[in-house]
Formats: C-alpha cells, sequence, structure tokens
C-alpha cells in the first residue's frame, strides 16, 4: 500500500497574544506577553489570579452571524474564528473540494465549561425553565468539531480527542495518519480552550499544575523559582492534506509531517511516570516511524510544564535520550508567552514549529532569572535566536502518564 506525504499548508490561531497569525508570531519572538491579571471573573479565593486571556474577542470580525455567537461556548468561538483564519491562509477554496474529502479532528480538555457553569447557575437559582435550549449543544467536547462542519458543510471522516494537555497533539497524530492512509485528502486540525470561567478554572488551580505565584512573570520553565504553569485560553488550527492535493492547487507549504507517536506510563492516574520512560519511548517511536536520526533534528519545541519535578524529569530523558547532539539542538517552550493552554497546546504548539521554520527564528523562552544548576538546559531564554530550522520535534505529556511526540520537516 503506498502511503500520502502529508504537508501544513493553513495555519490559523487565536490567543492571548494576538488574533492573528502575524500579531502573535511577532509578539512571541519580540519576548512580548499575553499573561495579565485575570480580568473575566473575580479571583478572590483562588490561588493563582493570572492567565493568558482571549479579550475584545467576537465572531462578527471573523464574518460570522452574532445569533451563533449566543449559542456556543468560548472554546467553541475560538475554534471557528481559528479555522476561519486557516481556510483564508491556506486559499483552498472548500466548494472545490469533495465534501466527504475533509475532515475535521479537533483536540479540547474542558468542553464548554463556561456556558455550562452559566446554565447551571440559571437552573438552580431560577429553574430548569430559565435555562437556555442551547445548553446542550454547547457544553459538550466536539461541539467545536459539529460546528464548524456544519458552517463549512464539511462531511469527511471527523473526530474529537480528549486527553488532557495532549488532546490536539493526539488529534493532530491522528489527522496525520488518516490522510497517510487515504482515509480523507484533507483536514482541518483544532486544538480549543475556553476555560477563563470560575468552575472551570477552578478545577484547573486545584490539580497542582498551576503556580500560586501571581507576578506577570510566574511561568518560569527551567528557572531555579518555577512553581508550576500559568493557564492560557484560544485556539488553533491547521491544514493538513496530501502532498499531492497541496501541488496541485500550488498551495504554500509551511512544512511536511514526518511521524508521530504517543504512548501511557501506567503508573497513576494523576502523576507521571517519574522515569519518564513513556516520554522517552514516544520520541523514540517517533523518530523511528519517521526514518531519521536524532542527529537531524534542529529544533525541539518543550513540554515546559515550569515545576521542579516535572522540567527535571523533561530534561533528563532529553539528554539521556540524545546524548552529545543536544547540544548542536535549538529548544525552547514558547507557550510561556501566551499561557498553557492545555487541549490547545499542542495545535498552538506547532504553528510555532511551522513559523520557526518558515522565518528562519527560534521564538524564546521567557521570564528567566535564576539558574538551576540540576536542571541546566539551555532553551533560548528571553532572546529570540537566528537559524535554519529544518527538522523539528514537538514533545508534550498530559495528567495521568499519556505522553506524545511529532516530527515535522522544512519541505523540499
Amino acid at each position: 500500500m503506498v502511503k500520502n506525504r502529508v504537508v501544513i499548508t493553513g495555519l490559523g490561531i487565536i490567543s492571548s497574544l494576538g488574533k492573528t497569525i502575524d500579531e502573535f508570531w511577532n509578539g512571541l519572538v519580540e519576548g512580548k506577553s499575553g499573561i495579565k491579571c485575570i480580568s473575566k471573573f473575580d479571583t478572590r479565593g483562588f490561588n493563582c489570579k493570572v492567565a493568558g486571556e482571549v479579550n475584545e474577542f467576537s465572531l462578527l470580525n471573523y464574518g460570522m452571524s452574532k445569533r451563533l455567537e449566543h449559542k456556543i461556548d468560548d472554546f467553541t468561538k475560538y475554534a471557528l474564528a481559528a479555522t476561519e483564519m486557516c481556510i483564508r491562509d491556506s486559499k483552498i477554496v472548500l466548494k472545490d473540494i469533495f465534501q466527504k474529502d475533509i475532515g475535521i479532528f479537533v483536540g479540547n480538555c474542558l468542553g464548554g465549561v463556561g456556558f455550562g457553569e452559566k446554565e447551571l447557575y440559571n437552573l438552580y437559582r431560577n429553574g430548569s425553565k430559565a435555562v437556555s435550549p442551547y445548553q446542550a449543544i454547547s457544553w459538550f467536547y466536539a461541539a467545536p468539531q459539529g460546528q464548524i462542519s456544519i458552517y463549512y458543510n464539511i462531511k469527511g471522516y471527523s473526530k474529537t480527542y480528549v486527553a488532557d494537555r495532549i488532546s490536539s497533539d493526539v488529534a493532530f497524530g491522528a489527522a496525520f495518519e488518516a490522510i497517510k492512509l487515504n482515509r480523507v485528502k484533507h483536514v482541518l486540525v483544532c486544538g480549543t480552550e475556553g476555560q477563563m470561567h470560575p468552575y472551570g478554572y477552578l478545577g484547573f488551580c486545584q490539580s497542582n499544575t498551576i503556580t500560586t505565584d501571581n507576578s506577570l512573570d510566574a511561568y518560569r520553565p527551567y528557572d531555579l523559582a518555577r512553581k508550576g504553569l500559568v493557564m492560557g485560553e484560544g485556539s488553533g488550527t491547521l491544514l493538513l492534506e496530501n502532498l499531492s492535493s497541496a501541488l496541485e492547487r500550488n498551495a504554500l507549504i509551511y512544512a511536511e509531517v514526518l511521524g508521530y507517536a504517543s504512548t501511557c506510563d501506567g503508573v497513576s492516574y494523576i502523576k507521571s511516570d517519574e522515569n519518564g520512560e513513556g516520554l522517552k519511548r514516544a520520541i523514540s517511536l517517533c523518530i523511528q516511524r519517521a526514518g531519521i536520526s536524532k542527529e537531524e533534528i534542529d529544533y525541539i519545541n518543550l513540554d515546559g510544564l515550569g515545576n521542579p519535578k516535572d522540567d527535571y524529569i523533561e530534561q533528563r530523558i532529553l539528554k539521556d535520550f540524545f546524548g552529545k547532539c543536544l547540544s548542536n539542538i535549538s529548544m525552547s517552550a514558547p507557550k510561556v508567552s501566551y499561557g498553557h493552554t492545555f487541549g490547545a497546546a499542542g495545535a498552538m504548539d506547532m504553528i510555532v514549529n511551522c513559523l520557526t521554520i518558515k522565518n528562519g527564528i527560534v521564538a524564546p523562552t521567557i521570564n528567566y532569572k535564576y539558574r538551576d544548576e540540576s536542571c541546566d538546559l539551555e532553551c533560548t531564554f528571553n532572546k529570540k535566536v537566528k537559524r535554519n530550522i529544518k527538522v523539528v520535534l514537538q514533545i508534550a505529556r498530559g495528567r495521568g502518564g499519556i505522553n506524545s511526540a511529532i516530527l515535522i520537516k522544512k519541505y523540499r
């Protein structure tokens, strides 16, 4: 069986750092931060009062109706906007594509928690008749997939994945496999989260992953003073398609997808394996499936959780696996600039990777101040670096011991 080559031909992003690709990328490489004091709800009683919020957002700016905006949760709004941006960027003409040849693969972690929270309040305060009839179609995890399919009349093989912080990494990997095996020719891969609401945010605050430091530079992975991550919200969408289709329509190709792997630690429903063997195995499998050597990798987009134990495990695994060649690989955790977006993080990281290849610039890991001698990875701290990047590895871990690795390269 001949397997298709898979390429990335479109990007769209909604983030605390910017609501266009150019605004996002320029802010990222200039070392700006989208982390601010939370303004969407009263944070009294919350340990962490800072986050990467998406503010001043409306679907009307993306050609969609105000009526639709009232029916759906923030995470679906962000997904629709990022997808519209991606379609425009790719210059694909959907009416020229057979409806069943294009699919939608979405990853998220929390679902439509904001819409649900509001309607639960209405239920218990004013009774069942006060609950919006749109509650049934707005809270659940597959809502973005459904709304995208309706809006663009897409009817191909599609899926939604819920896998904690690697949700959209898994969605991306599954889309890659689906195109490679000719189940569909094009896939819109979207990661999306809209969790800046008290109930949803509280769940993350109680998970021991979020910092209790309320300074705007509190998210500082690999730093001696690190205490955990800072949340972000938003959405990233990429268009993946088989190479022959991309060449046929003379599309701009950001990168070619080489490989994907996902593993489980099988240790705890909350914690990861402290030996990091699951993550190491995911990296090894990904490189093996891509058919390249580890010496060919130029850049690693890091997990960057920002707590002492997880950062140390990540460093130890990378040093052990890559050995001396790690000194020739650039590394950074760009998500520090806009917040860790959990289920959306994989898609947003992949957009960063595509722009890194296109522009020949490694975005910095900002907020670094104090060196930790036991965690001394060189992670492009505070300032961008110009470098010709050809092959990128993206790694991520989720709660409960799930791991992923993805490889892409500059298309030639």
